[in-house]
């Protein structure tokens, strides 16, 4: 039996074609595609946390509004007339209510400060010059904004409107007063007998004319919300 020759035994044996590599284009076209895929994949999952995230502020602000609403109508419904300071008085942008707590009356103040709708309530007080204080100590914002909540935020224009046969602003009616209207005077047919009587020492009393409701109107980014509450009777 004769061996082979030594250069064909030297000669190495040819791969399998299908166990060769990639080549490097091969390569990079696949890397290509997987980073496209990876930067859709990004976006996909960026857009889906915005629009959670937009979803939850949405939801925690309407949460925020309602509870703000409901405060503002409970104290609407406890407010009192302690005889000495308006129930109710809006200056512009600010109200404030003397409403009844048990353990008290309570002076309570929506305001709009820096865009944001806040609200200020003082310790119930059972004494009329403690409440004065109160009233009077309101007047500087800056020395009870520390004790203020914000209700709600981005708040453009704050409106308070009173209702007397129509709405009107609260600010610029008041709670006016009229007096009743007296007839005009009957000249006598003869002139009279006995001493002149002399006028009354106390005029008519003035009534005051109060709201028989209230409509309050925020200015928000998506347009304005309104409502409206009947005022209790005094």
């Amino acid at each position: 039996m004769t061996s082979a020759p030594a250069s064909l035994a030297r000669r190495p044996a040819r791969m399998p074609r299908h166990a060769r590599g990639f080549t490097l284009v091969e390569v990079l076209v696949a890397l290509f595609i997987m980073a496209i895929l990876s930067a859709m994949a990004f976006r996909g999952i960026d857009a889906i946390s915005r629009a959670r995230d937009g979803a939850q502020g949405a939801t925690d602000r309407t949460l925020k509004l309602n509870s703000g609403m409901s405060q503002f109508e409970y104290d609407i419904a406890q407010m009192v007339d302690t005889q000495v300071l308006q129930p109710m008085e809006f200056t512009g942008n600010t109200l404030r209510i003397t409403r009844r707590t048990p353990a008290g009356i309570q002076l309570v103040i929506w305001t709009l400060q820096d865009k944001r709708w806040q609200r200020w309530a003082s310790p119930p007080v059972v004494h009329i010059a403690e409440l004065q204080d109160q009233w009077m100590r309101s007047q500087q914002w800056e020395s009870i904004s520390d004790g203020a909540t914000s209700v709600l935020e981005d708040v453009s224009a704050f409106q308070v409107y009173c209702y007397r046969n129509g709405w009107s602003n609260c600010q610029s009616s008041g709670n006016q007063t009229q007096s009743p209207p007296s007839p005009p005077p009957n000249p006598p047919s003869s002139p009279p007998s006995g001493p002149p009587n002399n006028p009354p020492a106390n005029p008519p009393k003035a009534r005051t004319v109060w709201p028989t409701g209230v409509q309050l109107v925020l200015t928000l980014p998506d347009g304005n919300l309104t409502r409206e509450r009947e005022l209790p009777p005094l």
